[in-house]
């Protein structure tokens, strides 16, 4: 199918802005970090794709833009990444290719589910977007569940142990491959009771309990005659292995590096801690996945984060947690051993996002999505790529290639003339790099997507109580990015604050009944009131001030946009575009200046390559934003009737790229460093998958030691 090119979505402009858009967000989330800082990026590039498409209909629906783009990008940022770029500089030549080809699967599966979110709103109709924000209020109420009973109940298990979210993770007795298998299963808990919730009246309910019971006796009763017989522990056996070499020597000691005892395995801590549990709950769960494969409707796009949550599971248990087994002599099917396996659950979440976009009706959700990937894919390896070769003038390990070595007077001098260039902050330009490459990848899939997908009628449609049964959910969009998702990102700033600044004002040292003394946050009374003689307890610590002000500006934004819905107000435009323009400039410098005022308590000169670029790409982003799009823009469309040959023409390409790119990035490296011998490599501050040497058997989670 020819495209278009006429259309405004492919102008070199429009596509500029939305790729600087993204990655303005991509150097921010580089200091935010997780899955808020990408939701960001990807909320940005959304809106800009959507300003600028030129189609009415599009930037009449920005606000779900920005809604579910910032959901597609934030499922890449759980997977781990820092070892694959090091696995690439690492000089060991199959590490390096693997390194290669891992970074673009990573890059495919972020942009994958990016362009996914991105695209949903562009394709779906009008009453599918309003009705699938009903099951998606059941997943975040048992997200908001999962974080109040998460601690308590790992406490709860393994009482006297200290374990943390950071260097003690590993410690928690919930703790599985370092990954985010919680949130899969309690979405699909969300989703289960939204759909109990949606079939009221029927009497299939009361099958629940029964069910459940059922698969926890079942469960129950296997377990226990499996050790009546004497093989529960010959099948715990074949189904675990340990996550590190046991026969691995420590060069320095010549001795065991480790014993078993001391090494993690491939199942949750506390299988280990509470063996005669485990046959009941699994039953348990299984029980209930039964009931609801039997019964479930799972209506209003509900079973979208069933194959999503679904999909994350099962591909987390075929791959490192049982398919691993046939490989534990290589560390596994594990991307990054010993960092996080959610790349694992992540390929579920696409595969299985794939599959229902193609079953309901939203294949070209699909095509975009794959468009998206295979670009972002090359983008993150791509950049990787790029950056060593900018890094490699005045490089040291180039100059001990060429036999200049460390002392020499060449060397030295050498070294000198490029200190400064090697000394900048290249992470951040890798960073903002990739990130411009995933706005490309953005605007490239929308804007064949603005080509072939027909006009919405969603303002002819709006009438009479149809309007105002499905406006609120735009109204919630717009709140949630402007106020949940900045939220989410601005808070982490007190804790750097806390951290940064002057400590008498910020923390308070408690001395306790033994003698010993705890650093806890400050606490600041309540102005005027506050301090009156007698009244000690209008206070609250920083982070209580800091949500207090926030509350009080989302209610402030609730009472405007309610009486707006009443009675529009002069400041709020009547244009869509000039709504969508607004929404883009409130996030844009809200997160610009949240992001400067987070480095600047530790600032020095080389965070003018994040920091001042970011700023003066903001100052291009809003000039452009303003100029570029026009109120009344001519769109040339040609449906796609059928994408079936398309998409599989995609997969063929995007197969051949990850083939193609990561040999010539490699054979490119390698030519350049000209790295000696493997067995010579210097590779202490450097990660390999693969060799006598790989992180996962040198480098291994130990019981007793800090997480890697």
């Amino acid at each position: 199918m020819k495209t278009i090119k006429s259309n405004p979505s492919w102008q070199y402009s429009t596509i500029f802005l939305v790729g600087i858009s993204l990655s303005i967000g991509w150097g921010i989330r580089g200091n935010f970090g997780h899955e808020y800082g990408a939701a960001f990026a990807g909320c940005l590039a959304a809106i800009t794709v959507a300003l600028l498409s030129g189609r009415e209909d599009w930037r009449h629906r920005v606000p779900y833009f920005a809604f579910f783009g910032a959901l597609g990008w934030g499922f890449g940022a759980s997977q781990s990444y820092m070892q694959v770029l090091s696995y690439t500089e690492s000089g060991h030549a199959v590490s390096q290719w693997y390194g290669y080809m891992a970074t673009f699967f990573i890059g495919f599966l972020w942009a994958g589910l990016g362009g996914a979110g991105t695209a949903f709103p562009a394709v779906a109709s009008r009453e599918r977007i309003v009705n699938i924000f009903k099951p998606l209020f059941f997943i975040f109420g048992a997200w908001l569940l999962l974080d109040i009973i998460e601690d308590p109940v790992a406490r709860l298990l393994q009482e006297g142990v200290n374990f943390d979210d950071t260097w003690s993770r590993h410690k928690n007795p919930l703790y599985w491959f370092d990954s985010d298998y919680l949130p899969a299963f309690f979405a699909l808990l969300g989703v289960g009771v939204y759909d109990l919730y949606e079939r009221h009246g029927i009497r299939d309910r009361l099958y629940l309990p029964v069910f459940a019971i059922a698969g926890a006796f079942s469960g129950w009763t296997i377990q226990f005659l499996l050790r009546i017989a004497g093989l529960d522990n010959n099948l715990a056996s074949a189904l675990t292995y340990l996550q590190g070499d046991i026969t691995y020597i420590n060069p320095a000691t010549g001795q065991k590096a480790y014993e078993a005892s001391n090494l993690l395995n491939n199942w949750p801590q506390w299988f280990g801690d509470y063996p005669q549990h485990i046959g009941w709950v699994i039953g348990l769960v299984l029980g209930i996945t039964v009931y609801f494969l039997l019964f479930g409707k799972f209506r209003n796009g509900a079973s979208l984060f069933v194959y999503m949550a679904g999909g994350w599971l099962l591909s987390f248990l075929a791959l490192p947690v049982l398919g691993s087994l046939l490989f534990s002599q290589y560390g596994g099917i594990r991307m990054t051993p010993p960092r996080a396996d959610d790349w694992a659950g992540i390929t579920g979440v696409f595969i299985g996002t794939s599959i229902w976009m193609w079953r309901n009706n939203l294949r070209p959700v699909a095509v975009a999505s794959l468009i998206s990937a295979t670009i972002g894919g090359l983008g993150f390896a791509g950049m990787q790529w790029l950056k060593q070769l900018m890094m490699s003038f005045g490089n040291p390990r180039i100059l001990e290639s060429k036999g200049i070595l460390p002392g020499s007077e060449a060397f030295n001098h050498i070294i000198s003339l490029w200190e400064k260039w090697q000394g900048q902050n290249w992470h951040s330009f890798l960073e903002q790099s990739y990130g411009f490459v995933n706005g490309i990848a953005i605007a490239v899939a929308l804007g064949f997507l603005a080509s072939w997908i027909k006009l919405h009628n969603d303002k002819e449609s709006l009438i009479g109580q149809e309007q105002e049964s499905g406006r609120w959910t735009r109204a919630f969009s717009a709140l949630f990015v402007m106020l949940g998702l900045t939220y989410f990102n601005v808070f982490k700033n007190v804790d750097v604050w806390s951290s940064q600044l002057n400590s008498k004002v910020w923390t308070r040292l408690i001395t306790q009944a033994d003698g010993t003394t705890q650093n806890l946050p400050a606490t600041w009374d309540f102005p005027y009131i506050g301090r009156l003689p007698g009244i000690d307890f209008l206070n609250a610590t920083p982070s209580g001030w800091f949500n207090l002000t926030w509350l009080l500006l989302v209610v402030a934004c609730i009472i405007i946009v309610t009486r707006h819905y009443r009675s529009p107000l002069a400041i709020i435009p009547q244009s869509s575009l000039a709504k969508g323009q607004l929404i883009f400039l409130i996030l844009l410098w809200t997160m610009v200046v949240a992001n400067f005022e987070r480095a600047l308590t530790g600032w020095d000169s080389s965070r003018l390559l994040t920091e001042w670029v970011i700023f003066v790409n903001a100052i291009i982003a809003t000039v452009l934003v303003l100029l570029l799009p026009r109120e009344k823009e001519n769109v040339l469309i040609s449906e796609v009737e059928n994408y079936k040959p398309l998409y599989k023409r995609l997969w063929i390409k995007a197969v051949a790229a990850l083939i193609i790119s990561s040999v010539f990035f490699l054979v490119t490296n390698r030519m350049i460093y000209q790295y000696p011998a493997s067995d010579k490599l210097k590779n202490s501050k450097y990660h390999t998958r693969f060799g006598p040497d790989a992180s996962w058997k040198t480098k291994p989670n130990l019981k007793n030691a800090e997480h890697k």
